[in-house]
């Protein structure tokens, strides 16, 4: 697999769907993903956003392995919720047109660093 970016995101990653809000607006309910992974996401897409506008000068579209190791503050969260929570701001922050790009997680971990916590991405073409 040849590499087509590598990123690193800094901050304590959050999975997406630990405690998600239930909000009434106009008489509907709405299901709104958790605080923290909110406050994480405003952290890192600028933190893309950046990356985008600097360094790649397309967003991906075509399919990509992500391998990405999650280096946490603490042992919590499975790694379903933070996928899907990464693969949402990649896409929101313009690095892959839509997420369905991301074919496989391929050597993804979850770790923990406590002094550290951060994301390290690496983006790669998938193997069909």
């Amino acid at each position: 697999m040849s590499d087509i970016c590598k990123l690193v995101l800094y901050g304590p990653p959050r999975t997406k769907k630990t405690s998600n809000r239930l909000v009434r607006s106009g008489g509907r309910s709405h299901i709104l993903p958790s605080l923290p992974w909110t406050k994480w996401r405003d952290e890192v897409v600028p933190q893309l956003a950046f990356f985008v506008r600097r360094v790649q000068a397309q967003p991906i579209m075509r399919p990509v392995n992500c391998k990405a190791l999650f280096y946490r503050d603490a042992e919590r969260g499975d790694a379903v919720g933070y996928y899907q929570g990464l693969a949402d701001i990649l896409q929101e922050a313009g690095v892959v047109t839509n997420d369905f790009w991301i074919m496989s997680w391929d050597g993804s971990r979850m770790l923990k660093d406590r002094d550290n916590p951060r994301v390290e991405i690496t983006l790669s073409e998938a193997q069909l």
